[in-house]
Parts: structure tokens; C-alpha cells; sequence
């Protein structure tokens, strides 16, 4: 996906807005339906749709537990990888889906990366391997 379509803001946090002409519940399913997710790239992936529930993705390589969960319009969960170090805390991910005439407008806010190596690369993955995937998938 090209980052020109992409709305970042400069924080230590990432912020990043996309739009998909696509209804909003349909959306908000492609995020946590594992059937879906894993259409559109994501998987082997496992999704617990309610607070307190589990969720991997691309096999256990990210992962993470569901905080709040508003269908259609919020979802909010931790996220940390296989790989990083135990002692690193987990991330956080709050995902905020308004509908418009043209479709959907996702919002993503993403704090508490552990590095700021480590919040570039998901910086570019986010659009690289989640968003740009499942808005092609739905668009």
C-alpha cells in the first residue's frame, strides 16, 4: 500500500488513519473474524471476538489479549511479539471505525512499543501487512 494514502502523526506513539470504502460492520468483522482475517492475510489466525479474549496472528508470531470490544466502532487490545524480550511490557492497540457515505474511516492508535526501532518497523507493517492487505481484501 503506499504511505501516501496513509494519515500519520508524529508522536512517540503511532497514529495512523485509513479510510476503506466498505461498510463499517463488515470492517470491523475482517479484524476479528479468524476466517476473514486469515483471507486477507493475517493468519493462521486466532480471534476470541470478547473482552478478556485471545488473540494470534500469523501463526502466534503477534499476539495479544482483547481489553474492550464495542462492535462496530472500537476495539482495543494488547499486542507484543514472539520475539521480544520477556521483560517488555505489552503494547497496546486501539482501533477507532467511524462510517461515512463512502465507507469507513479507521483510526489506529498504537502506544507503549517497546523501542523506537521497534515502533518504526510497526510503524511501516501496520500499513506494509495489516491495513493495506485487508482493505484490498474488502475494497
Amino acid at each position: 500500500m503506499p504511505v501516501s494514502t496513509l494519515k500519520y502523526t508524529q508522536t512517540e506513539d503511532i497514529m495512523i488513519s485509513q479510510h476503506v470504502r466498505c461498510p463499517i460492520g463488515d470492517v470491523f468483522r475482517a479484524m476479528t473474524v479468524a476466517r476473514i482475517v486469515d483471507e486477507w492475510g493475517g493468519g493462521p489466525s486466532r480471534v476470541q471476538a470478547k473482552t478478556n479474549g485471545k488473540f494470534s496472528l500469523w501463526d502466534g508470531e503477534m499476539f495479544g489479549v482483547i481489553k474492550e470490544i464495542e462492535f462496530p466502532r472500537r476495539l482495543v487490545y494488547t499486542l507484543r511479539e514472539l520475539s521480544w524480550d520477556p521483560a517488555w511490557h505489552d503494547s497496546l492497540v486501539t482501533w477507532t471505525l467511524r462510517e461515512d457515505q463512502l465507507g469507513t474511516e479507521l483510526t489506529l492508535h498504537h502506544a507503549g512499543l517497546p523501542s523506537r526501532r521497534i515502533r518504526e518497523i510497526h510503524r511501516d507493517g501496520w500499513g506494509d501487512y495489516f491495513l493495506g492487505p485487508m482493505k484490498a481484501f474488502l475494497e
